[in-house]
């Protein structure tokens, strides 16, 4: 794994980034019109606080967001060093790409900005280096020096004349394109800290090169004109492969000339920051498969942090030392393909090198085709024995009976990092989760409810689901639980005696489930926690009883449905367990159960192969490495061999009793085949070899 490490460091850092770390612009958030408008009567306090609410909260154009690179160089101990550092393309803007406002500020907001993306301010020898490198060069224009330069009215008239100069050259230079010359910077300088409460402003470089500002910190830290723009800097950086930012490399007395003019440059900034002292931990996250030897992590955008701590695992249990991975661009690679790779992460801020707690455990499979099956981990809930972990349960049976999967938190499925529609089936945790987090809050039944009216294959299972939906919940809480988990509250533990039961029999007739004797679930003393209040639930709208506990035989603990849901476009099918699946402390009863579900989910089992002695039926060879013969007494009407996630890789029509499939063209795992006799479906597991 030592290897794994290192490739994963190496691309954290080589494909550093190039994005700016704010959230997406949202659809509500003013024009530059508009802010011009909102702030232009306000005082200098107020006016700075609304500068930075907007740049936090997104309101900036999207072109602005993939960063450009520039590079700077230094003789260094005799010989030429090179460092490439990430810009943003044009002075600072709020706004959106057709309408948006270059955005003089004064230092004090600019640098709380920039603590909170990531980010720094300039130093002389980096605007230098930036005009140099710009793709476009715009000339200066200029307004007549007057009392007036200084307010909002002068600052739009510049904004519109530069965006019609820019406007000019949009066919040979779109937006996004490195752009320089239309403002002066706000630079970091040692000349902040030779006069108190200074800006140092310098630049706007004229067509050949020189700038009309000479270095200067003549005005005061409020003082601002038309003139100013703001260029913000990513402060994360690789010199010669090794991860560190802008503003160690201004500090140090060897590599401070990469960057600096000036000799060392300490402290880099203005004295105006926002401290990072801690990040929260990461809840709204996923890991899901992108090949065969990469995953992704996908985050709900945190502008305090800069990049994540990623600890991996095949077991769950022993843990790498966590690589650190840039945020945008959390992508894990040099995995083995088709192993189960456990993920956790935090928070982590570079600039001041502080960690959140760790996250809860997710887990996906790094495979070669897109896979169907989510975890979703709903399991908030702070109680006694919640490790936040159980994904190593379900995650490990799917895993042992060959199904491959990705993984999200129930916040991720909420905040559309993840589209549950794309999955074809999902095995969602709840646990103990009830009233105080809610099982399923309005926004997840409304995503859920659309998964299963579009075909989607649900597998539910938790303690408090029916206590906190149907008899604690709301009018649309109990549409949902009747329509969509098709069942109803019962009581709150078998004959409403609390930690007394933790056993579940098959029901004697229509049960999904295969076993015939007891399945136990866990009092606390077996590795997970005390289920001591399994919900009783009872099956309504079509919902089939599967399981019972052992007190009587009208006891519901779980249910099925398969068919059409309301307003649905597709069938789908529903599995819904009144107690956690990770609670069942026998393995490999766990994993059956598991197969059982994604059998009824995936292959349509109506009867087993040997149906009770009443069907002769005989396939062979099995494993194969090749062809499959079946031969049986009735007449074959359909034969369908379908994978481990539910996909038809072959189908033939049937025209008598002895028929053959030929696997050579598939891939060496295990498939179902699925037969159709009349109106007798047979199912069976077969293994594809390649030799």
């Amino acid at each position: 794994m030592k290897n794994i490490n290192i490739i994963f460091l190496l691309l954290s850092f080589s494909s550093f980034a190039q994005t700016l770390n704010v959230p997406v612009r949202p659809i509500s958030a003013m024009n530059g019109s508009q802010f011009v408008a909102a702030i232009t009567a306000l005082s200098f306090t107020n006016k700075e606080n609304v500068i930075l609410q907007e740049v936090i909260k997104g309101n900036v154009p999207n072109f602005y967001r993939n960063l450009s690179a520039v590079t700077s160089t230094a003789v260094i101990s005799g010989v030429t060093q090179s460092i490439t550092y990430y810009v943003i393309p044009d002075y600072l803007a709020i706004g959106c790409d057709t309408n948006y406002f270059l955005c003089p500020m004064s230092p004090i907001v600019a640098t709380k900005i920039a603590d909170s993306i990531g980010c720094t301010l300039p130093t002389r020898k980096m605007v230098n280096d930036i005009y140099a490198q710009a793709t476009l060069k715009l000339p200066p224009l200029t307004i007549p020096a007057s009392g007036s330069m200084t307010t909002v009215q002068a600052f739009d008239q510049h904004n519109s004349m530069v965006y019609s100069q820019r406007s000019a050259s949009l066919t040979a230079y779109p937006l996004g394109t490195l752009v320089g010359g239309d403002k002066k910077d706000v630079v970091i300088s040692n000349m902040i800290y030779t006069t108190a409460n200074r800006v140092v402003i310098y630049g706007w470089h004229t067509s050949v090169g020189n700038p009309i500002q000479p270095m200067s910190n003549v005005h005061s830290d409020t003082y601002m004109d038309y003139s100013h723009g703001m260029r913000f800097i990513q402060n994360d950086v690789l010199y010669n492969g090794t991860p560190t930012t802008i503003k160690a490399i201004l500090q140090s007395s060897v590599l401070n000339p990469l960057l600096s003019d000036e000799g060392v440059i300490n402290p880099p900034e203005y004295p105006y920051g926002n401290p990072i002292t801690s990040l929260s931990i990461p809840k709204s996250f996923a890991v899901i498969n992108k090949a065969n030897n990469t995953l992704e992590i996908k985050v709900k955008n945190d502008v305090s942090a800069s990049h994540y701590k990623v600890y991996t695992s095949t077991n769950g249990t022993t843990f790498n030392a966590p690589v650190t991975l840039v945020k945008s661009n959390l992508i894990l690679s040099g995995l083995t393909g088709d192993q189960v790779y456990f993920v956790k992460i935090a928070a982590y801020n570079a600039s001041y090198s502080v960690t959140s707690a760790v996250s809860e455990l997710l887990a996906a499979v790094p495979c070669t085709y897109q896979d169907s099956i989510l975890v979703v981990n709903g399991f908030d809930r702070t109680v006694t024995g919640n490790t936040f972990d159980f994904i190593k349960q379900h995650g490990g049976s799917l895993y042992a009976n060959g199904h491959f999967f990705s993984s999200a938190s129930n916040e991720a499925i909420q905040d559309g990092l993840i589209n549950l529609v794309t999955y074809k089936s999902a095995d969602w945790i709840l646990g103990k989760e009830s009233t105080a987090n809610e099982t399923f809050s309005s926004s997840e039944q409304t995503l859920v409810a659309n998964f299963l009216k579009q075909g989607g294959k649900l597998l539910v299972s938790g303690s408090e689901i029916a206590w906190d939906l149907d008899n604690s919940g709301t009018a649309g809480d109990k549409i949902f639980i009747t329509n969509y988990l098709k069942a109803t509250y019962a009581f709150d533990a078998p004959n409403s005696q609390a930690s007394t039961w933790y056993k579940s029999v098959n029901e004697s007739s229509n049960s999904i489930f295969n076993f015939t004797d007891t399945v136990y679930f866990d009092n606390g003393s077996n590795g997970t926690y005390n289920v001591d209040y399994p919900d009783v639930i009872a099956p309504v709208n079509g919902g089939i009883s599967t399981l019972k506990y052992t007190n009587n035989s009208t006891s519901t603990s779980a249910v099925y449905f398969s068919g059409m849901f309301p307003s649905g476009t597709a069938n789908g099918k529903v599995i819904y367990l009144g107690f956690p699946l990770e609670s069942v402390y026998n393995t490999n009863k766990r994993h059956a159960m598991f197969q059982d579900s994604w059998n009824f989910f995936f292959s349509n089992v109506v009867t087993v192969l040997n149906d009770a002695g009443q069907n002769t039926m005989v396939v062979y060879p099995n494993p194969t490495n090749g062809l499959i013969m079946i031969n049986t007494k009735d007449n074959i009407s359909e034969i369908e061999i379908i994978d481990l996630q539910g996909q038809i890789m072959k189908a033939k029509v049937g025209q008598s009793s002895s028929e053959s499939v030929d696997l050579s063209e598939l891939k060496e795992g295990i498939y179902f085949l699925r037969i159709k006799t009349g109106t007798k479906i047979f199912v069976q597991k077969i293994c594809k070899v390649n030799n």
